[in-house]
């Protein structure tokens, strides 16, 4: 079944002290394209996470946010003792030499210029913690699936029903054509006879048949009709299909195409409105497809 390009998840996972969680966001694109935020030391794990996600998302934007806390996240920063003890013995010589009360606490000698240092990176607490993170990666897409699933299957209906209408339409248009044709003949009877009448020249039935015979073929929307019909059968195929998006936008535009050969060749008010009509749900079509996977 088709899935909706659109929907979030996220999952949990545990490992006695450290818990890992993961947010997933997937939106329309026209392409596969992966955003991954997370907090340092963890970058080294990119490329897992979106191999993992591409095996599950085809196409869209995916927004993945990474949270480990516990002891395998890696401290953002550490305490320089030797840089804090320097300034704590300035601090004491200072006070001792003009007989000030020393210092009893470190609290305001923490924001001082080298006391709070970043952290060297463990290159390996990125690859420890990978089994938590696609453990929590593999729920937030199950969630993520459940959601693109569920909103698939919406627009697959909307998109079945939209198609149900246009032939319909197309029916119409079908059971009209005789009708059109007659009008035609009989218009030009009419007009060809008043225009011979002054003459006294008769109307002569073959050249009638012969110029209703022109016209029909210029006005011949036959083939039209029958590569609509097709569109919309291979329409509803794909809807049963896995990641159809792509196809379903280029019958989307074929079938616009077809509909406007019908609205060029057809002179007659009814089919004219009747493709009108066809015009507006198959933007519609258009629009809806663009959400699909």
């Amino acid at each position: 079944m088709a899935m909706s390009m659109t929907g979030c998840g996220d999952g949990v996972a545990t490992d006695g002290d450290n818990t890992c969680r993961v947010e997933l966001r997937c939106v329309n694109n026209r392409h596969f394209k992966f955003a991954f935020r997370c907090r340092d030391g963890f970058a080294a794990l990119e490329g897992r996470a979106e191999a993992a996600v591409r095996r599950r998302v085809r196409r869209g934007g995916v927004h993945m946010s990474l949270d480990v806390a516990g002891p395998a996240a890696p401290a953002g920063r550490r305490l320089d003792g030797v840089q804090l003890a320097s300034y704590l013995d300035a601090a004491a010589d200072f006070c001792l030499s003009r007989d000030l009360p020393a210092p009893h606490t470190i609290e305001s000698f923490i924001g001082l210029p080298g006391v709070l240092v970043e952290a060297a990176p463990d290159s390996d607490a990125a690859e420890r913690a990978w089994p938590l993170v696609a453990r929590a990666l593999d729920a937030a897409l199950d969630r993520l699936d459940e959601m693109r699933r569920r909103e698939g299957e919406a627009l697959a209906a909307d998109l079945q029903a939209t198609c149900g209408e246009i032939t319909g339409l197309a029916g119409t248009i079908r059971g009209r054509v005789p009708q059109m044709v007659e009008a035609h003949r009989s218009r030009l009877v009419e007009r060809v006879a008043k225009l011979l009448e002054p003459q006294g020249v008769p109307l002569a039935a073959a050249d009638v048949a012969r110029e209703i015979a022109l016209i029909a073929d210029r006005t011949d929307i036959a083939e039209e009709l029958v590569r609509l019909d097709s569109h919309l059968a291979q329409f509803a195929h794909l809807l049963g299909t896995e990641a159809p998006g792509r196809s379903l936008d280029f019958l989307s535009q074929e079938l616009g195409r077809e509909a406007n050969t019908i609205a060029s060749k057809a002179f007659d008010a009814e089919i004219a409105h009747a493709v009108v009509e066809i015009k507006t749900r198959i933007e519609r079509l258009r629009e809806q497809v663009q959400n699909l996977e």
